[in-house]
């Protein structure tokens, strides 16, 4: 039985083991892969996160992408990495079939039976039930619980506000109360997840919560939705969290400061994307941290330390070779006392 499949069928299990180690990627052309997997696979991490772009099949052709999908899981060292570690995913906009595309996608729910059955999601998991392919998962005993929740980006998106400028592509704020990121559906599902006790979510999202000023793919292209995010923590008092997200090809750690979102912390966001293929421009912003960026072939590693009533986590960006790029430390101890 593949380990990845393991990882639904035997939770009760996995609920047992604290989760200390995780690592994290998007934006993945199994073709062009010289041997990132073998080398996340010395991290020894217990999970690795697939969160978007996990292929490239931007096609409304069901057989085409189910090839993109058979070429991925055939890749030699993909094949033998998650033998031995769980793969979670989510999608984003190549994965699910067209680039940028929103809920007006046609062929939306092909992609989503393509995708449950490429990361072997049993027939009667829970995501199988409903429109798109957002999930969750809580693993480790009670005061260490982490919960994983993988946002859908794509499926029922409202439409995006597009110009050029100086002859590139530039998306503006859509800022009818209308418009929608996750949907209705999607979003009383997070408000369910969000009650659930845990002592450290990671919520990921295929693209940027935190970004403002690119001109790409982000949740403040829809800010009325980015506020409501916000809004949700703060009702919910949903305690420790951190932000995952992939997209840019690019890597970077953002802050959102205490008194910027309302959160009694500082609320972070890794983003690692392309594992096979980088180099987006620099172009500073004044939510990244400095000196995390990379637009260099970068995965992410995520390090929990379980220690007193709150966990200490780093946020690390790591180089084709392994080598560390950035490591930035988020101690919800100290967070705890941000007012």
């Amino acid at each position: 039985m593949k380990f990845i499949f393991a990882l639904f069928c035997l939770s009760p299990l996995l609920a047992e083991q604290p989760i200390t180690r995780l690592a994290c990627g998007s934006c993945y052309k199994a073709h062009r892969d010289k041997g990132i997997f073998k080398t996340i696979a010395a991290e020894q991490a217990q999970l690795f996160l697939f969160m978007g772009d996990n292929i490239y099949g931007d096609s409304e052709d069901e057989e085409v992408m189910r090839e993109k999908y058979r070429q991925l899981n055939a890749q030699p060292d993909y094949a033998a990495f998650k033998e031995q570690v769980p793969v979670l995913a989510t999608w984003d906009d190549h994965d699910y079939g067209r680039n940028d595309a929103g809920r007006d996608f046609t062929f939306k729910e092909s992609s989503a039976r393509l995708f449950f059955e490429a990361f072997d999601f049993p027939q009667d998991h829970e995501a199988r039930k409903s429109p798109g392919i957002y999930h969750s998962k809580i693993l480790g005993p009670t005061g260490k619980r982490l919960q994983l929740i993988f946002l859908d980006t794509r499926s029922f998106r409202s439409p995006l506000i597009q110009v050029k400028k100086n002859r590139r592509k530039t998306y503006l704020p859509q800022k009818s109360p209308e418009a929608t990121m996750l949907g209705k559906a999607q979003w009383a599902w997070l408000a369910s997840e969000l009650q659930k006790p845990a002592d450290l979510r990671l919520i990921i999202s295929s693209v940027q919560i935190l970004a403002t000023d690119h001109r790409f793919e982000k949740w403040a292209n829809l800010p009325n939705e980015r506020a409501r995010f916000f809004k949700l923590l703060r009702d919910l008092n949903v305690g420790p969290t951190v932000l995952l997200s992939g997209d840019r090809h690019l890597g970077e750690v953002a802050r959102l400061f205490h008194h910027q979102c309302g959160l009694p912390f500082d609320l972070y966001e890794l983003t690692s994307s392309g594992m096979t293929h980088a180099g987006a421009p620099e172009d500073p912003w004044a939510g990244r941290i400095p000196n995390t960026y990379t637009k260099h072939i970068n995965y992410g590693l995520i390090d929990i330390t379980w220690t007193g009533k709150k966990p200490i986590v780093s946020l690390s960006l790591k180089s084709f070779k392994g080598e560390v790029q950035s490591s930035t430390i988020v101690d919800f101890h100290e967070q705890a006392q941000v007012k």
